[in-house]
């Protein structure tokens, strides 16, 4: 399969606007499964071509525009390179049945969108409304008891850490969490939480990314083992 002669520019810089006035409901955002991409494209950091092409140039700028450093940066495009044939490039439309998919997820958004799935595999987690590294290893724990497999113990640790650390508020402990209308926005409409102001360029790293993932792993195995 060849690359499309021309993928789009990205109008916006990469830079996130915090106030949410660039967010709207755009065509096919519902074939997003990815509450991070979602919010990425509905405030017009990602801008596909008419078929969903995203350059990988396109997607590592928004990533450097909310914080991640250059190595972490290079994991996530070279894994959205990787699912389709089209070199430096991804379909954002495309994404389900891809190499990104795995067993474990939530499925919120996948196959298709299911508001109900949100208070059942995420919100019932959380305490005094608010979803900590715990909560979301408590949702990730019970995906997986529907969905079993390795991969997605792995893959949905990442995630919910990722997330947490690039839309993750910082209380009194400068620990990271999401209120309930964070992951409703995020999840269902693809909005960046409230009053969110993306962290400096290259502040996260992969030890940052490491130690959070290690965090969630731990706490984890220690709810199964309560089990």
């Amino acid at each position: 399969m060849s690359r499309p002669e021309e993928l789009p520019e990205n109008p916006t810089n990469g830079t996130p606007s915090t106030s949410g006035s660039h967010w709207h409901a755009r065509p096919n955002a519902d074939k997003i499964s990815c509450p991070a991409l979602l919010s990425f494209y509905n405030n017009d950091l990602l801008n596909p071509d008419e078929n969903g092409n995203v350059s990988t140039a396109q997607l590592d700028d928004v990533l450097e525009s909310v914080g991640l450093n250059s190595k972490v940066r290079g994991v996530l495009v070279k894994g959205a390179d990787k699912t389709d044939e089209i070199p430096d490039s991804f379909n954002l439309f495309a994404l389900r049945d891809s190499r990104l998919d795995h067993s474990g997820s939530t499925s919120i958004r996948d196959p298709e969108i299911t508001p109900e799935k949100l208070e059942h595999a995420l919100l019932k987690f959380s305490e005094n409304g608010r979803m900590y590294a715990e909560h979301f290893a408590a949702a990730a724990n019970y995906a997986q008891l529907q969905d079993p497999g390795f991969k997605g113990t792995m893959v949905q640790t990442l995630e919910f850490t990722a997330i947490l650390e690039v839309f993750g508020r910082v209380d009194e402990s400068k620990k990271r969490y999401l209120t309930i209308d964070d992951v409703k926005g995020l999840w269902m409409d693809g909005k960046f939480p409230q009053d969110w102001q993306p962290r400096n360029s290259d502040e996260i790293g992969v030890d940052d990314v490491v130690s959070g993932v290690t965090e969630m792993a731990v706490k984890r195995l220690l709810q199964l083992l309560k089990l």
